[in-house]
């Protein structure tokens, strides 16, 4: 799963095939069609990844209370076969 982060307003949010945006338009991204391949605003967008095998994990053994399991995630590489950066 690849998100977006705002450097300039700290949002968080999940890329879709619809280009989406943080709370203050620092930065923009959405997947291509293929659902793997995305582009983004890299002005104030720092992508991120989650590995999504372990958040599934995580999610399934939720506890009633207390600390959940951990799960990985990761920034993603400036030069990143599937996130390029938007032109202009």
């Amino acid at each position: 799963m690849k998100l977006l982060l705002c450097r300039r307003c700290q949002d968080v949010f999940k890329l879709q095939t619809t280009q989406r945006e943080c709370g203050c338009g620092g930065t923009w991204g959405r997947y291509d069609a293929d659902g793997l391949n995305a582009v983004y605003d890299d002005e104030f967008g720092v992508p991120i990844g989650f590995h999504n095998g372990s958040l599934a994990t995580a999610v399934k053994n939720q506890p009633l209370e207390g600390r959940g399991l951990r799960f990985d995630a990761f920034v993603i590489s400036k030069e990143c076969p599937t996130m390029r950066k938007a032109k202009g």
